[in-house]
């Protein structure tokens, strides 16, 4: 197990296009570099579970293959443990990555698909060679192996090297009960079960960190909650440092010890789950994680606590008045999330809306209403209320904010406004 230590990474990649015939005649392509990845500074600890979150594009694949050396780094320094891994290629730095698409040899059985790895390996583990010189009667072994493989149990060799490889294949096997599937062929198998193997193939190298990039994104709804929970205690029993991506905000806030939230190449906020919802750094972090997400209202500030906004107004609690300070009679960003919203009576600082569709999903509602006036006719909130409350579409309600909930931004930078307690 290590510590993973990333400092000012940065990645770019060259924009190459033609821009005139002369350069076309002389062979010369133009280049700009496109950066992806801007000083990314990152510590994820030993034995942590960390989860790189963002929307498709954001650059967490790419960090991801950096880390795994995949792809080559453009600047700053990569530490896995004590090691400079900058310049050492995937092989030498002790890193198990699990891919989207699984990427499982077709034409080998799981038992082989997971053996593969341990079979390849050069570090002195107790199951592959130490000595160099000793190369060419292993490769014998080797062959005797394949060459038996296909005869009875009784007559099949078994180099010593081969039965420690048999014993952690079938120890992992056991882990993540693929037993009665080692047999089998990919092609046999359900899109959970591969999942299992890809991951069995990773623990397999007890690796110091396993790197995992959007494994759950090809399960369905159901099994990608039964897999999400099998890899939390996989790894809390592993205890091995693991970096996962996913764009899928449920599983960060449901996997991850802590959240590193990107956006165009840049690290916007690192905190716990909860740290991220309740107190979201600025207006991308309050907008992508929660589901449905946060809303955002402008409004007006007036000292020492009053909101201003043609449709209502109310007074903030006294904690503001320090941090709001400086706004005052400037524009605000109000964010409140959908469950921070009550059904109400009409108020000076309650919202008039229009109910423009109703998501009944049982456990809970979910509306979608315009506030009453309001002449942009995109702007629309997202509320949540519990199942027994009866609205329908058209319906005329009054909404309520929880005053202790609500989130300012300022618009100009897009941070939060934090009160002061």
């Amino acid at each position: 197990m290590a510590k993973v230590v990333l400092e000012n990474v940065y990645k770019s990649f060259s924009d190459r296009s033609e821009n005139s015939e002369s350069e076309a005649k002389k062979g010369e392509n133009s280049s700009s570099p496109t950066p992806v990845l801007r000083r990314i500074n990152l510590t994820v600890e030993d034995g942590e579970f960390m989860v790189l979150v963002g929307p498709s594009g954001c650059g967490k694949s790419t960090l991801l293959r950096l880390i795994a050396g995949l792809e080559e780094l453009t600047g700053g320094n990569i530490w896995v443990g004590d090691r400079l891994v900058n310049d050492l290629p995937p092989k030498e730095r002790d890193i198990a990555m699990v891919f989207q698409n699984y990427a499982l040899y077709p034409h080998l059985t799981v038992y082989d698909n997971i053996a593969f790895g341990l079979r390849r390996m050069n570090r002195s583990t107790g199951i592959l060679p130490v000595n160099p010189k000793q190369n060419f009667s292993h490769f014998k072994e080797d062959f005797l192996v394949r060459v038996t493989k296909p005869f009875p149990k009784s007559l099949r060799y078994l180099s010593e090297r081969e039965k420690a490889v048999q014993k952690q294949v079938k120890t992992v096997a056991q882990l993540l009960q693929i037993e009665s599937l080692l047999s089998r062929l990919p092609k046999q198998l359900s899109g959970g079960q591969k999942q299992r193997v890809a991951l069995g193939r990773a623990i397999a190298r007890n690796p110091q960190v396993f790197l995992m990039d959007e494994p759950l994104s090809n399960l369905d709804a159901k099994l990608r909650a039964e897999t999400r929970t099998q890899i939390v205690k996989l790894q809390r029993q592993l205890g091995t440092t693991t970096i996962y991506v996913t764009h899928d905000q449920t599983e960060a806030m449901t996997m991850g010890d802590r959240i590193a939230v990107m956006n165009q190449g840049q690290l916007q906020q690192l905190a716990k789950p909860l740290e991220l919802y309740n107190h979201p750094a600025n207006m991308f972090v309050a907008q992508f994680i929660g589901s449905p997400p946060m809303n955002f209202i402008p409004v007006h500030f007036q000292a020492p606590l009053l909101i201003n906004h043609p449709q209502f107004r109310f007074t903030l609690p006294e904690i503001w008045a320090d941090a709001l300070r400086k706004f005052d009679r400037q524009s605000l960003i109000l964010g409140i999330r959908p469950e921070h919203f009550s059904l109400s009576v009409p108020a000076p600082e309650n919202l008039q809306v229009e109910v423009d569709l109703v998501e009944a999903l049982g456990n809970e509602t979910h509306l979608s209403v315009h506030l009453l006036g309001e002449t942009n006719p995109d702007f629309s909130l997202q509320v949540r209320i519990p199942p027994e409350k009866q609205v329908t579409i058209g319906d005329k309600i009054s909404l309520a904010l929880l005053s202790k909930k609500i989130h300012l931004f300022d618009p100009e930078t897009n941070l939060a406004i934090f009160p002061k307690y």
